[in-house]
C-alpha cells in the first residue's frame, strides 16, 4: 500500500493525475525493475524544449511506463516508437492513447532484444532516442543504444546523477571506463540539468540528471564506438587498466602471439608518441580505438554481447 504522504500532489494538494492512473488500473511500480515514473510537467518542458521535436522526427523511447511523456512526445513527433518490457500497462496504455489521431507504437519487449532496424530503416528523418534508464542497466542500455541505432541524430538519457561521473570520465581517473570511452569516441555529452527526485513517483533516493548526446562529426570513429567487439575489447582491458599497456593487452586476451606481431604495436606506440610504460586507462577515446583497429584483428570478428 501506498500512504498517503508519499502520494504525489499536484500544486492545489490534490492526487496527481499519474497517481489517479496508477490508481485506476490498479498499478503499483516494480522495485524488481526499478520502476520510478516522471511526474513534474516542469521536467516534461525541459524534455520537450531540448529534443525540439519536428513532424519528421522518428523517436524510439526506451522505457514506456505509464505513458505519460510518451503520449507527449507523440503530440508532436511524427511518429514514436515506445520499448516497454512491463505489459501490465497495456490496458493503461490502450486508455491513455485511444483519443490520439497518431499514438506511439508500444513494443512490449526487453529493450536489450528489439528488432530496431525492423522500424528504423524506413525512417527519413532524424532519430532521435530518449530514455529514462533505470540504474541496474544503465550502461547496458546506453552501449546498446550506440551498437542497435548508430544513426541517430541526439539522444537524451535519465540517469541517477551519480552515473554523470562515468560518463564524463577523462582519461586516468578512477570512474573512466568502457562508458565514458565508447560515448565519448561516438560524440559529445552535455549535462543538461539536474532533476529533484520529488518530480518522480515512487521518490527515488537520488537525484537524477538529464544528459544529451550528440553524434561527432568522424563517421569512421563513431563505427567504432557503435561496435559490439570494441565493447568487449574495453571491458577486458580496463579490467588491467593500471597494467602496462602490453601486460593489459595480454592478460585480457586481445593479445596472443598469432594475432599481435609486435611490429604493430610498436608503430602504434610510435604515431602516438606515447611511452613503454603507458597504461590502458591513460589512452584516450581515439588512442583506444585506434589500438583497438590496430591490434586486435581477432577482437572484430566477435559479436557477442558485453557482459
Amino acid at each position: 500500500m501506498t500512504s498517503s504522504s508519499s502520494i504525489p500532489k499536484n500544486d492545489k494538494g490534490q492526487e496527481s493525475s499519474l497517481f489517479s492512473l496508477l490508481k485506476r488500473h490498479d498499478i503499483f511500480p516494480s522495485k524488481f525493475l526499478g520502476q520510478v515514473f516522471l511526474d513534474e510537467e516542469r521536467v516534461f518542458q525541459s524534455i520537450l524544449t531540448l529534443l525540439d521535436l519536428q513532424t519528421c522526427d522518428l523517436v524510439v523511447e526506451l522505457g514506456a511506463g505509464p505513458g505519460t511523456l510518451t503520449k507527449r512526445l507523440a503530440e508532436v513527433a511524427g511518429k514514436v516508437v515506445a520499448i516497454e518490457i512491463d505489459p501490465k500497462f497495456k490496458p493503461l496504455h490502450q486508455e491513455l492513447f485511444a483519443p490520439m489521431k497518431t499514438p506511439p507504437s508500444i513494443v512490449y519487449e526487453d529493450a536489450l532484444d528489439v528488432d530496431y532496424e525492423s522500424f528504423t530503416n524506413s525512417n527519413n528523418g532524424r532519430l532521435i532516442v530518449f530514455g529514462n534508464l533505470p540504474y541496474y542497466l544503465t550502461t547496458e542500455l546506453i552501449l546498446m543504444t550506440l551498437n542497435r541505432l548508430p544513426d541517430l541524430s541526439q539522444a537524451l538519457f535519465m540517469v541517477e546523477q551519480g552515473v554523470t561521473e562515468r560518463l564524463l570520465a577523462q582519461p586516468g581517473t578512477k570512474k573512466y571506463g568502457t562508458l565514458a570511452i565508447a560515448t565519448n569516441l561516438f560524440g559529445t555529452w552535455k549535462l543538461e540539468r539536474t532533476v529533484s527526485r520529488t518530480a518522480f513517483f515512487p521518490k527515488p533516493n537520488v537525484t537524477s540528471a538529464l544528459l544529451s548526446l550528440n553524434p561527432g562529426s568522424n563517421a569512421s570513429e563513431r563505427a567504432v564506438a557503435s561496435d559490439r567487439a570494441f565493447h568487449r575489447f574495453l571491458v577486458g582491458l580496463m579490467q588491467y587498466r593500471r597494467k602496462t599497456l602490453p601486460n593489459a593487452l595480454t592478460l585480457s586476451g586481445a593479445w596472443t602471439d598469432s594475432s599481435l606481431p609486435k611490429v604493430t604495436y610498436d608503430i602504434f606506440i610510435e604515431e602516438h608518441n606515447l611511452s613503454s610504460d603507458v597504461r590502458a586507462e591513460q589512452l584516450s577515446p581515439v588512442q583506444l580505438a585506434a589500438l583497438y583497429l590496430a591490434v586486435c584483428p581477432v577482437c572484430q570478428n566477435k559479436t557477442n554481447s558485453v557482459e
